[in-house]
């Protein structure tokens, strides 16, 4: 059994109605990405800021807090996803750190994306490298609660298949 990082934060408790819990879930994306910049060994990490009409925060943001109903293929909200947001950030800057699993896989579609699995909290974020100019950046793709063992077989998968 991993111990819990010294670095990871704790996880919320996200009391009241959902607009509020996203205007404060999205102080925190303010505080973690906006302002504080992370990296990703040595790319600067991006998120999708466009807005969509109807809503108010970047689709980017909502990537890490709600995820698509299988029905009716909009946006629902996940409460796993977004109590765990405090921990996208650190888990992308200590990437490096043993507690976390980090390769590259391609997808079907043909992407290579960046998995970064913190195992012991059942947290999983993408990454999609790009170079933009002469500058590398990361672009966060989403980030999810592994909220099952056949999504934790499917993240094995992928590991025992990355891209050495």
């Amino acid at each position: 059994m991993t111990v819990e990082p010294d670095w990871l934060p704790p996880m919320l408790t996200l009391p009241g109605t959902w607009d509020k819990i996203v205007s404060d879930l999205y102080a925190i994306f303010d505080k973690d990405f906006k302002q504080g910049k992370p990296k990703f060994q040595h790319y600067m990490v991006w998120w999708n800021q466009r807005v969509s009409s109807g809503q108010h925060y970047e689709e980017g943001f909502y990537h890490l807090i709600s995820r698509v109903d299988k029905n009716s293929g909009e946006r629902i909200p996940d409460f796993r996803r977004a109590e765990r947001l405090p921990w996208c950030a650190p888990i992308i800057t200590y990437s490096n750190d043993s507690a976390v699993k980090v390769w590259d896989y391609l997808e079907g579609q043909g992407q290579l994306r960046t998995y970064v699995w913190l195992e012991y909290g059942d947290y999983c974020i993408i990454l999609e490298k790009l170079r933009h100019h002469v500058q590398a950046v990361a672009m966060l793709v989403t980030a999810f609660h592994v909220d099952g063992p056949s999504r934790r077989r499917s993240l094995r998968n992928k590991l025992a298949k990355r891209v050495l």
